[in-house]
């Protein structure tokens, strides 16, 4: 299936979608270092190529990238710019035309003239699309790692569901891309951590594309498909930080995945950021930013059209994501150069026309290269962001109910909801949704059974208010309690408890219980 099809149906289904200096890049307010890019001759530098100038770009902001594209002159062949019936290099798959023309990725000043103006734009990561062992997005690595270099840049690999691909193949795709390309200087290494790799081995960086698929042609899977293949990564040296694009918390929690990535925002998208509210504390949060999605030309259907509105869609996302109040590990872009959906901010030619009158979108009042300075503008500002101190709150919830959840309603925001415990194996405890949720089955409700969950959430201040309203919300049977605790010294002491027994007028069988903010945000003496 073409990508651009296939990224369309996912992004709507399922997410409603170890430097070799060692240096670190200062930040404020967060305990995150990446390594930072370092500025390295290439092999064979062409006088030609644009001059490496300004500041390094920084390894806390990505761009998904796409090095599929060939053409007659360099390449003896078309791709991809002529899929669906089009006629390159005037009418090519895309609403959008390339300053560059309908270029080849085998050209080396192509390449430089992508990661000059990546580096323009601060992005010193570009996340690489692959599409197997031996794929042309493979082959297409040797001369992008070298050029990468010479600007700063380093590859990550956005793993994408090739036929054949499982969760046994995706070990052996990692280690080959290791032993292969590993010692590359542009190979990015990080020596972060995450839930389920705690030590500081480098580590190379993997997002994983459609995984709720092994690939194009298999059968759904669950979260668990892919737990062992990720415990048996994380337990080598070197080890792997592997991204999920599901954005529900059991991928995390029962998946083993390092973290959580969306490719980007539709305006048919209510949810936008929100989900980062779900994930587990030490989880990679990594948000895709994009200008918009226009995919007219390729037949996606009406619903995922999002116009650019002269930078302001793109204004929006980074919006978006501030507003969250969750502090990203990196922040990518969506995209560089994936000219069939219309989310690139490579640079587009104005006014462009085909043979036959088509006229191309261009980049309306930004100029062609708006988005490179639009980009550069945002992550200036995300560096330089104070992003609010939260503390950690323990809490235990029991009930005898079938299931019941329990909601921070105002007062305060919370996130982050860590299961420290469960009463047993049939217990189902989660955060979903910026809820904590507690289940049993019936029959052990039926027969008055306590289920009992303790859970670590992080918990920041956001209101003028006195209190913090919490609200419990409980199927018709048995009763829920809640205690909340902080920590002093080294001990968990409680400091407020409520509960629900009875039954409320309206449907949600829901109570509502304030406790003082002095409770929550001061220590207890």
């Amino acid at each position: 299936m073409h990508k651009a099809a296939f990224g369309f149906a996912l992004i709507l289904l399922f997410t409603t979608t170890c430097s070799n200096t060692g240096s670190v890049e200062p930040r404020q307010n967060s305990s995150i270092s990446l390594p930072r890019p370092t500025s390295t001759p290439a092999q064979n530098p062409d006088t030609s190529w644009p001059p490496v100038i300004g500041s390094d770009p920084s390894y806390r902001l990505g761009a998904f990238y796409y090095p599929w594209y060939f053409n007659q002159e360099i390449d003896g062949r078309w791709d991809h710019w002529g899929e669906g019936g089009f006629d390159p290099p005037l009418d090519i798959a895309s609403d959008f035309y390339p300053v560059l023309g309908a270029y080849s990725e085998s050209d080396p000043a192509v390449l430089a003239q992508h990661f000059s103006w990546l580096r323009e734009a601060g992005v010193g990561v570009i996340i690489s699309s692959w599409w197997g062992q031996g794929n042309f997005t493979d082959r297409a690595l040797p001369l992008m790692l070298d050029i990468a270099d010479h600007y700063g840049i380093k590859i990550a690999f956005h793993i994408e569901p090739y036929g054949g691909r499982t969760a046994e193949s995706l070990a052996d795709d990692i280690h080959y891309l290791y032993d292969k390309y590993g010692d590359y200087p542009a190979f990015f290494w990080t020596t972060e951590t995450s839930l389920f790799s705690l030590d500081d081995r480098p580590k190379g960086l993997f997002f994983i594309w459609a995984s709720v698929v092994p690939d194009d042609n298999s059968p759904g899977v669950s979260s668990e498909y892919w737990q062992e293949t990720m415990d048996t990564l994380h337990n080598e040296n070197p080890g792997a930080i592997v991204l999920t694009d599901q954005n529900d918390p059991v991928w995390i929690t029962l998946g083993h995945f390092d973290g959580s990535y969306n490719y980007g925002v539709l305006d048919a998208d209510q949810v936008g950021y929100k989900w980062a509210l779900s994930l587990p504390t030490g989880t990679w949060y990594v948000p895709g930013i994009n200008p918009g999605f226009s995919a007219m030309r390729i037949g996606a259907p009406d619903w995922v059209d999002t116009p650019r509105r002269d930078g302001s869609t793109y204004d929006d996302r980074w919006e978006r994501m501030f507003a969250v109040g969750i502090e990203p590990m990196l922040v990518a872009i969506t995209t560089f150069n994936e000219w069939h959906e219309g989310t690139q901010i490579e640079p587009a030619a104005p006014e462009m026309t085909t043979v036959d009158g088509y006229a191309y979108l261009d980049y309306g009042k930004l100029s062609p290269d708006g988005y490179l300075k639009l980009t550069r503008e945002w992550f200036d500002r995300f560096l330089i962001h104070e992003w609010p101190i939260s503390m950690t709150l323990r809490i235990r919830m029991q009930t005898t109910s079938d299931w019941t959840d329990l909601n921070l309603i105002q007062g305060a925001a919370w996130y982050g909801g860590n299961v420290i415990s469960a009463s047993g194996d049939e217990i189902d405890a989660s955060m979903f949704e910026g809820r904590l949720n507690l289940s049993q089955p019936i029959d052990q409700a039926e027969a008055g059974k306590i289920a009992e969950a303790i859970f670590d959430v992080q918990v920041r201040d956001e209101e003028d208010e006195n209190s913090v309203v919490f609200e419990i919300e409980r199927g018709s049977l048995g009763a829920t309690w809640v205690e909340l605790y902080r920590l002093t010294g080294d001990e968990w002491i409680m400091v407020k408890s409520f509960s629900w027994s009875g039954h409320s007028a309206d449907d949600r069988n829901a109570s509502r219980f304030d406790v003082t903010k002095v409770t929550i945000f001061s220590e207890p003496k």
